[in-house]
């Protein structure tokens, strides 16, 4: 770990981990509030009903996508508390600024490559 403060590193541990926990929980219920994965779903002739179910599942869809993510963002900021290199750009290998990862905890980039990407 470059020259991050133990201190403010297991606290942005403690906080992955938090994290870590609360979007596996999240997957869950998104997986369970799927119509298409619900095995109760209701076959009804009703107008509309396809296009609803095909609505949330799609919603479904792109939330789990984000969930998913965020869980390997947070895996991989684990990874690299635990083989003590977190806190360092992967762009430059400058040394992430420490106001950013206590923002970002999952920022993998310091400000100055992230703006570079941006453009």
């Amino acid at each position: 770990m470059l020259r991050l403060p133990r201190k403010s590193v297991e606290l942005i541990k403690k906080y992955l981990l938090r994290q870590q926990r609360q979007v596996e929980k999240n997957l869950i219920e998104v997986e369970k509030d799927d119509p298409v994965t619900t095995p109760s779903l209701a076959e009804t002739g009703e107008p509309g009903t396809d296009s609803s179910i095909a609505d949330t599942h799609g919603k479904s869809l792109v939330f789990e996508k984000s969930l998913t993510n965020a869980k390997t963002s947070i895996i991989a900021a684990l990874q690299k508390i635990k083989n003590g290199t977190y806190g360092k750009c992967e762009e430059c290998g400058k040394q992430i600024e420490i106001g950013r990862l206590l923002a970002m905890p999952t920022a993998s980039r310091c400000l100055s490559c992230s703006k570079k990407v941006i453009k």
